[in-house]
């Protein structure tokens, strides 16, 4: 049976960069870190998409990891994303994380060759065997392979060393469903999308990292409590709130509102990088408003 680092909520959690984001604010994380922890998050997933890991450099992903292990000095594991590189500046991310401290490796799917089981099995069996670390897949919709029943992909990941778990981000939760079932205790299985949080819950996952957990972690850490007491309704009042928080955020782009909410809250963590926009002080001043005039508090 694997060990089953992740459990509960987690925070994927937003790199903090300068003003101007040209560079990585490593005396931004501990803040946002202690503050998260103490809301109650159960873990991070660092440098994978709310990370912006595919927009830094290897040598800021280096300074990141090193930052947060030491931000969160071992009170809540941590699970580091190596991939949105190539291969060989993946395997060198994880050795890296490995032998920084972390709890657990992760790789999306190889950013030449999306929607190609095989050659992704051979992305993560060298990201796999870098480090004796367990190794987790972020599955992604866009890039995953969608041809494959959920017994083919498991049976092909059976070649990646220290395969442990993955992160599901994907609407199909018929396919996450029978992931979970065919793993057993074998793999410690996540869900990705935090507008259908709840739902990744009924469907067996152990845990949840999302975006805006950064920003209301209160309503999902309540949302799991509701779920793990049977008390289905509740519940599911928190996820519609959350949802109309999360499209509130759309209308301006997730990322540049939830950076900007942060900042808002004396959380300063800089602007996001391209392809996300920063907001700019009248999108700011219409996101609070917004947010306001929901009548229940995002946090």
């Amino acid at each position: 049976m694997t060990e089953k680092i992740a459990r509960g909520i987690w925070p994927a959690l937003a790199t903090p960069f300068t003003d101007d984001g040209s560079a990585l604010a490593p005396e931004r994380v501990a803040p946002l870190v202690g503050h998260l922890i103490d809301q109650g998050a159960n873990g991070f997933f660092v440098t994978g998409g709310t990370g912006e890991g595919a927009a830094m450099q290897v040598d800021e992903r280096k300074a990141m990891t090193d930052t947060t292990i030491a931000a969160v000095a071992g009170s809540v594991p941590l699970i580091f994303q190596v991939g949105a590189t190539g291969t060989e500046n993946a395997v060198e991310l994880a050795r890296y994380a490995a032998a920084a401290g972390a709890d657990a490796i992760a790789s999306v799917a190889p950013v030449d060759h999306p929607n190609d089981l095989q050659a992704a099995v051979q992305h993560y069996a060298a990201i796999g065997s870098a480090t004796d670390k367990p190794f987790y897949v972020y599955w992604i919709a866009q890039t995953a392979d969608a041809t494959i029943t959920a017994e083919q992909y498991l049976e092909a990941m059976e070649a990646v060393p220290n395969f442990s778990g993955l992160k599901f981000t994907d609407s199909n939760f018929y396919f996450f469903q029978r992931l979970v079932d065919l793993a057993g205790e074998r793999l410690n299985i996540i869900s990705g999308p935090d507008e259908i949080c709840l739902g990744g819950m009924v469907a067996g996952a152990d845990a949840a990292i999302g975006s805006t957990y950064n920003i209301m972690p209160n309503i999902f850490l309540r949302m799991r409590r509701h779920f793990e007491a049977d008390e289905i309704r509740p519940a599911m009042e928190l996820q519609a709130k959350a949802n109309r928080v999360i499209s509130t955020m759309m209308h301006y782009g997730v990322l540049g509102a939830l950076k900007a909410e942060l900042g808002m809250r004396g959380l300063p963590v800089g602007p996001p990088r391209t392809p996300n926009t920063q907001l700019n002080a009248e999108q700011q001043t219409a996101l609070r408003r917004d947010l306001d005039a929901l009548g229940f508090s995002v946090e």
